[in-house]
């Protein structure tokens, strides 16, 4: 037990937690080595035991952000999540054959990961993810994308237990470790992909409210929560004029079409701007409740309007309600069915929206690339938090689908992080975007012709 929780807190501790805020991505070269002695001669049945601690301890660490926002929810993630650790120990097995081993592991392992993900009805997590925020590692997520690049690590760590176990060939495991490594860390000083000569600036503008749940709940404060996010777009069209401004998500948490109040001002400020708003609504059509985002164009006049799809249970919808059972905090939004394919008002550019959790799902964004997005907008309302490392943990999808899309993907976040991320995975923050203050930040970004 005491190799599988150690291997659970190198787990926990590559990824953003309390000491720190990115993650000590280090630590996932070599977390599983506890786990796959503590494995190693077992019984299925004990395997199986050691999985599913490994997976509450590892997952439970992880996600403990999301136990103040619903206790039911924290344990179905986590539940969901440890699915994968059950998977790779009732296929762990040794071969006896120490080369043999060196690739089993790491396909058991990337086999798992695809069994979770798959059950979790396309929500991905991989190991891979803790490189997000070191650029230099992720020039190979192009290529192999996330579960090419688990695959790369636990064949590390594979390694490294080989060396452990197999002293008479230890040298040899330990310069085949060396070897990928150095791989991985090399194939970051590539020439990155060049910009044409015909590529075309963007400038986009995100506004970050900061407004808590709570305060988005109470009526009193609603006109007073819908005139900052005017007050900041304002401020920023002064600085610079954008070809896309963007609210997050819920920034208007009502149906704004339906508004007698602010439907006018909000479509009459895209038109003074002549710029493209995006702007995160909650509409009722046909009776039914959707957590949208709504393209009001440069003319004023609707361009487009997204349903998400990918829906949270216990948070944006409740599991078994049909049947009477109520928990969570009892959301029902109704899930929508088309892609999130805009088109902004000046240059013709369609750009791709997904909102929240829906950027932890690589096939839709591969959709909206492979659809014609130039670039990928995220909006999200990650308010719920009250931890760092919960928005670290949240961001790093963004990063992912960046470089694996090879395009840039703007994150807005009504409490942060907001950020931009180009396709070689390298964050560009404004000053003026602090996480858990109101602000506005500004990006320039240089999109390649299709």
């Amino acid at each position: 037990m005491l190799l599988t929780f150690l291997s659970a807190f190198l787990f926990y501790f590559a990824f953003p937690n309390c000491i720190f805020m990115y993650g000590f991505w280090p630590c996932i070269w070599f977390f599983a080595l506890p786990l796959l002695l503590a494995l190693r001669d077992q019984p299925l049945k004990k395997r199986l035991g050691l999985g599913l601690f490994f997976g509450f301890c590892a997952y439970g660490l992880m996600s403990q952000g999301l136990i103040r926002i619903s206790a039911a929810g924290f344990f179905a993630f986590v539940l969901g999540l440890s699915i994968q650790a059950v998977v790779f120990a009732c296929l762990f097995r040794s071969t006896k054959y120490p080369w043999v081993d060196i690739f089993y592991f790491p396909c058991a392992w990337s086999v798992s990961e695809l069994v979770r993900n798959s059950l979790l009805g396309g929500f991905s997590f991989y190991i891979s993810h803790a490189q997000a925020f070191c650029p230099m590692m992720l020039k190979l997520y192009g290529i192999l994308g996330c579960l090419g690049m688990s695959f790369i690590i636990f064949l590390v760590n594979g390694l490294i237990y080989s060396a452990v176990i197999y002293k008479k060939n230890r040298w040899n495991f330990i310069l085949a470790a060396s070897i990928v490594f150095l791989s991985v860390v090399g194939a970051g000083f590539f020439k990155k992909e060049p910009v044409l000569p015909t590529a075309r600036h963007f400038y986009i503008s995100v506004i970050q409210a900061n407004i808590s749940p709570w305060e988005k709940a109470d009526l009193n404060l609603f006109d007073h929560m819908v005139q900052l996010h005017l007050d900041l777009t304002e401020r920023s069209f002064k600085q610079r004029h954008s070809d896309l401004v963007i609210w997050p998500e819920t920034a208007y948490p009502d149906d704004l079409l339906q508004s007698d109040q602010w439907r006018q001002p909000i479509f009459e400020q895209a038109a003074h701007m002549n710029s493209d708003l995006l702007i995160g609504i909650a509409p009722i059509i046909d009776g039914k409740e959707y957590n949208s985002a709504l393209l009001i164009n440069a003319q004023g006049a609707i361009g487009g309007l997204y349903h998400k799809q990918a829906l949270v249970p216990f948070a944006e919808t409740t599991p078994f309600e049909a049947w009477g059972i109520r928990w969570g905090r009892g959301y029902h939004f109704s899930s929508g069915k088309g892609l999130g394919i805009l088109s902004l008002s000046h240059g013709a550019g369609l750009f791709g929206v997904v909102i929240c959790s829906e950027s932890a799902h690589p096939s839709m964004v591969r959709q909206l690339h492979r659809a014609g997005a130039r670039f990928l907008v995220e909006i999200s309302n990650d308010g719920w938090f009250t931890d760092k490392a919960s928005y670290m943990l949240h961001a790093q999808a963004a990063v992912m689908r960046a470089v694996e899309n090879h395009m840039w993907v703007i994150r807005a976040a009504n409490t942060g992080f907001s950020f931009a991320v180009d396709p070689d995975g390298i964050i560009h923050t404004d000053g003026n975007l602090q996480l858990g203050r109101e602000g506005f930040g500004i990006f320039d970004i240089m999109v390649n012709n299709p």
